[in-house]
């Protein structure tokens, strides 16, 4: 398909259990009313999002805007990185957090933007976990918070975001033991047991817990944090302080910044990215500074 306006919207329809299928009907209507000339095209699957995404930047699209999740943004980003094509996020999913980043956390806020979009160049992060290169733009998590996020895509009772994380995060606790981990930040080699690594540029993740809380994502930088072992009943009474950031302070939490990360561990640890999994440790995560133009709002907290 030739002759692309300049902003397609690529919808994932399965985000958000369904969420985003039902809204696509309302943001055509919503675009229409503000009078942004758009076009609609709906995928099949996440593999067909990053496709979609490519062929509506060879088609014209000045600005793709991803109808979805976390996961659905950064589909589309994969699609269009190094096209000139800006990436949009219309928040539809479970999360939400990148679009909560750039100041595009309510659907009809993010809706508004495109009527006059301004756009700034956020870093990209690019992660290779066994086989599997990809890039995200948020956070990654491996060890607990991917065990947390497996256990959450099983769970057929959705409990919204933060609900339903933290059902899964006391499910996998019951069961989870922490692994030796090697974590390398730049020239920087910390070894140890711990429960969980978190590396990306984004402050949020699971639906509002600010693991990152001084990430910047467009300062050139990844933000690190390791989370030593701890006794479970230690881990639940200091889980309630990552909505509020003030976790960073614990005595087994650890906190750096760098622009590569490598993290290994002594048995299988899934990376998940965005709310997607990549594949197993070891991984290396770099970033790639100012790789991609994305329309952000007046209070992008994220965004120099």
């Amino acid at each position: 398909m030739a002759g692309a306006p300049d902003l397609v919207v690529v919808a994932n329809p399965a985000a958000g259990h369904g969420k985003a299928g039902k809204l696509i009907g309302s943001v055509t209507t919503a675009l229409r009313r503000l009078g942004v000339a758009h076009e609609i095209r709906v995928s099949e699957s996440g593999p067909d999002v990053e496709r979609l995404a490519r062929a509506a930047s060879e088609d014209g699209a000045r600005i793709v805007a991803a109808l979805g999740g976390d996961g659905t943004a950064s589909l589309a980003a994969n699609g269009i990185l190094g096209t000139g094509t800006a990436l949009a996020a219309l928040p539809a999913g479970t999360g939400d957090d990148f679009a909560k980043a750039i100041g595009a956390g309510k659907l009809r806020t993010a809706i508004g933007l495109l009527a006059d979009p301004k756009t700034a160049d956020l870093d990209v992060i690019e992660v290779t976990a066994g086989v599997v290169t990809r890039s995200f733009l948020n956070i990654a998590g491996a060890g607990f918070d991917s065990e947390v996020n497996e256990t959450a895509n099983g769970m057929t009772i959705k409990l919204g975001a933060t609900g339903t994380y933290v059902a899964a995060l006391v499910r996998t606790l019951s069961r989870f033991s922490p692994a030796a981990f090697v974590v390398t930040v730049d020239d920087e080699r910390m070894e140890g047991n711990a429960m969980l690594v978190e590396v990306g540029s984004g402050r949020w993740t699971g639906g509002g817990m600010r693991v990152l809380p001084d990430a910047v994502m467009n300062d050139g930088l990844l933000d690190v944090c390791i989370v030593r072992a701890l006794s479970k009943a230690a881990f639940l009474r200091a889980f309630p302080r990552v909505f509020i950031g003030s976790h960073t302070t614990h005595p087994k939490v650890t906190m750096r910044t760098g622009t590569k990360v490598e993290v290994e561990a002594n048995r299988r640890v899934l990376v998940y990215a965005d709310g997607e999994p990549i594949g197993p440790l070891p991984a290396i995560f770099e970033i790639r500074p100012a790789a991609l133009a994305v329309v952000v709002g007046p209070d992008a907290k994220a965004v120099r």
